[in-house]
């Protein structure tokens, strides 16, 4: 399979308005994410990576997914500066950090085994798809099925154990 120019820049077009739909219209890295898709995608092309090339538009809008999914975490975990304003009274970094820790692992102890295993290996191990699957003896319609409720039944209990509170009362 040969991409010509024309054919990358129409596909870029398409990505472009599928990355700004998810991760906002202003974002900084939208070209990043975009040029990280495309080279994963053509990278699969050359090394003949695609079951079927029949559904390439899908291949690509998964291969997407997956650059935004990596983003956010990337953009979760960072640390927010210390330089950045704080406001008065507000609990420090760390203290919010160790707090947040604390709510998840409880919350992750609530949860059936097979949950707690899905989500830890998904979003604290960064284990790949595959690997989860091998584990624990799951399809892919299976494993995404399964993380998919997984997340619901942690977000549920998650909820009820944090109170949300307004900016600065503790």
């Amino acid at each position: 399979m040969d991409f010509d120019a024309e054919t990358i820049e129409r596909l870029r077009r398409r990505l472009r308005s599928k990355v700004r739909y998810h991760v906002g219209t202003f974002c900084p890295d939208v070209d990043d994410l975009i040029q990280e898709t495309l080279a994963r995608f053509l990278r699969a092309v050359e090394d003949d990576n695609i079951h079927n090339p029949n559904n390439l538009g899908a291949f690509l809008s998964g291969i997407c997914n997956h650059v935004i999914h990596e983003y956010r975490r990337r953009l979760w975990r960072e640390v927010p500066s210390e330089m950045e304003a704080r406001e008065p009274g507000a609990m420090p970094v760390e203290a919010e950090a160790i707090e947040l820790r604390e709510a998840i692992t409880e919350a992750l102890a609530d949860l059936s085994d097979r949950d707690c295993h899905l989500l830890r290996s998904f979003y604290l191990d960064e284990k790949s798809k595959d690997e989860i699957c091998a584990e624990a003896g799951l399809s892919d319609s299976q494993f995404r099925v399964a993380l998919f409720r997984a997340k619901a039944r942690f977000r549920k209990v998650y909820r009820s154990r944090v109170k949300y509170r307004a900016p600065g009362s503790h």
